[in-house]
């Protein structure tokens, strides 16, 4: 049916039918907007997706604390990455034999030993040492008698002069003797240790020292014809891998190994062709240019006197130092100490591989006197 006839059953003859309005391009978003979900404009898509991104990131922040709050009140999730490394390094036993190296640094000493480092100290630390030194040496060697009487008499007038002509008669005699005096006190206070530590199944400990460190000699105590040190203990290793070694006691052959150590580490570094004080002394010193020169100053006696006098004084003094050394072990020099360590287990298969950051905690004794220990240290590797 033409379209004027469906218009006219309903508008007045009179009044013209107006023509159909033209759809405008503007007038069109509204009504889609209106019958479909709406889309985000380009002009729109900045604030509502920069609001849509925040929203998302708050929630995967919320999220993932949450998780983590879940993970810390519960049980920790295990995956297979982190079963593969985490492996614990506390050993759930102590048990093996283990290779000890430690360090000794002695606060207290057996008063013998104090003694002989005073000596050789004083020799060189008076106003007319060691010239003066020297000279008691030379007369300490004459025969008893009246030449060594007289002798005596003038050596306060001898020794000035001896004092002044020192460079060329002994040179090397006042840093030689200090020298020694340093080298030994240092060994006295630091020894090393090398020992085994053999620790039952059931807490069971023997400690064995075998070898000492003296300067830059080690010294096998076996090659000497000395024992083992050996004490006997138990050991305790608890859940965080604290190894606790019981209080024991180990005697040291003191006086021996410093003989020892004076022998082959201190005098060596002062004379390297020689490994006997009295050696060592003699090659120090013109025992035939000090003999002449004493017989000069002194108005008494002949060169040739003095001479064998400085010989036999500085032979006299070596062997009352190397006397007063074995004297030392006629009375036992005892370490009482504990220990306490760090065990670890490096492989994971719960034995102990190796013992880091160990101390050794007590005292010294000697006769009736005690004293602290000093600083002590140890490690050890699994044999």
């Amino acid at each position: 049916m033409p379209s004027t006839s469906f218009a006219s059953s309903h508008d007045h003859p009179s009044q013209p039918t107006p023509p159909p309005p033209i759809p405008t391009p503007a007038a069109s978003p509204p009504a889609a907007a209106s019958t479909r979900p709406r889309r985000l404009s380009v002009r729109v898509i900045g604030g509502q997706l920069l609001v849509t991104r925040a929203v998302v990131l708050a929630c995967s922040v919320i999220g993932a604390l949450a998780s983590a709050v879940a993970a810390g009140c519960g049980p920790t999730p295990v995956t297979a990455p982190d079963a593969a490394v985490d492996v614990s390094t506390i050993p759930r036993t102590p048990e093996g034999t283990f290779t000890v190296t430690g360090q000794l640094d002695l606060a207290t000493l057996p008063p013998p030993a104090d003694q002989i480092l005073v000596d050789l100290a004083a020799a060189t630390d008076g106003p007319d040492d060691p010239a003066r030194y020297l000279v008691d040496r030379v007369i300490a060697g004459l025969p008893d008698g009246t030449w060594k009487s007289l002798a005596q008499g003038v050596a306060p007038f001898v020794a000035p002069y001896i004092q002044s002509e020192l460079a060329e008669l002994a040179p090397r005699f006042g840093p030689g003797l200090r020298s020694i005096a340093a080298g030994l006190g240092s060994l006295a206070h630091h020894m090393g240790t090398l020992e085994t530590l053999e620790i039952a199944h059931d807490g069971g400990t023997v400690r064995t020292l075998r070898s000492m460190q003296l300067g830059t000699a080690t010294i096998a105590l076996r090659d000497e014809g000395l024992a083992d040190a050996v004490a006997i203990t138990r050991t305790n290793l608890d859940p965080r891998g604290t190894l606790a070694i019981g209080t024991h006691a180990v005697t040291l052959p003191y006086g021996r190994l410093l003989r020892l150590g004076l022998d082959r580490a201190v005098i060596p570094s002062v004379d390297p062709n020689v490994s006997d004080l009295s050696r060592a002394l003699s090659d120090l010193v013109d025992c035939k240019r000090l003999g002449t020169s004493f017989a000069t100053h002194a108005g008494i006696g002949w060169p040739g006197l003095y001479e064998a006098a400085c010989t036999a004084g500085l032979t006299a003094l070596a062997n009352s130092i190397y006397d007063r050394m074995t004297l030392i072990d006629a009375t036992p020099f005892q370490l009482t100490v504990n220990g306490t360590a760090r065990g670890v287990d490096h492989d994971g298969d719960g034995t102990m591989d190796s013992i880091t950051d160990g101390t050794w905690n007590g005292t010294t004794s000697y006769a009736s006197i005690s004293g602290p220990l000093g600083t002590a240290t140890f490690e050890g590797l699994r044999r």
